[in-house]
């Protein structure tokens, strides 16, 4: 997949600003590969990228004995440039390109993915005129890294994110059922979490797919 900008996410810049929980050089060398990996994903330099830079000063004091809470004053200019880098990012949507670039087991994007994929469920309901009594947004009963998958059910469907499918591009699953948690009514379908970009359209994809009831 070729990197570009809207793939740019901002955990790398959040790692470098706070890493003290990163204590020993195996936590901050996975961090810092992580890093520089994210960076080469969103089109930029990891050479020049702040977050790359701060987390590689942060691994040698590390080295050196130094405390990992210490901050330093000579890092303030790369500090400046994350916290900037964070803002802009904060303002775009998440869910697709984490789920691209995959959750890697990692607890923070795993949370963050959490709340993202909860949310655009939320506002999928919202668009398909749902009232919040009628849908409820789940998780699997034994939520984890391996098994992150979170739905929508409704009364008459269910939408289903599961980022850990084998085969990218069916990371979103829907399906007509028969009731809130019933059996499905029929073939489930799938699709790419890109659908997500634009939920006004994939809501009528569920209306057409799911023969539900176009609201007045």
């Amino acid at each position: 997949m070729p990197a570009t900008p809207h793939l740019d996410l901002p955990f790398r810049f959040q790692r470098a600003l706070q890493p003290d929980g990163l204590r020993v050089m195996q936590t901050c060398s996975a961090a810092l590969n992580d890093a520089m990996g994210d960076a080469r994903r969103a089109g930029h330099d990891p050479e020049t990228d702040p977050a790359v830079l701060l987390l590689g000063r942060h691994l040698g004091r590390v080295a050196a004995g130094e405390s990992p809470e210490a901050i330093h004053p000579e890092d303030e200019a790369l500090r400046t440039a994350c916290e900037q880098r964070i803002a802009e990012l904060r303002s775009a949507p998440i869910l697709v390109p984490l789920v691209q670039r995959g959750l890697d087991c990692d607890p923070d994007l795993i949370r963050v993915y959490r709340s993202s994929a909860r949310e655009a469920l939320r506002y999928l309901a919202q668009t398909l005129c749902l009232d919040p009594a009628d849908y409820s947004i789940e998780q699997e009963p034994h939520f984890t890294a391996e098994n992150p998958a979170i739905s929508l059910f409704a009364r008459s469907f269910c939408v289903t994110i599961d980022p850990c499918r084998i085969n990218p591009g069916r990371e979103i699953g829907w399906v007509r059922t028969h009731g809130r948690n019933g059996p499905w009514a029929g073939r489930q379908l799938r699709g790419p979490i890109d659908l997500m970009n634009n939920i006004a359209r994939f809501a009528a994809t569920l209306r057409r797919d799911c023969n539900l009831n176009q609201p007045a």
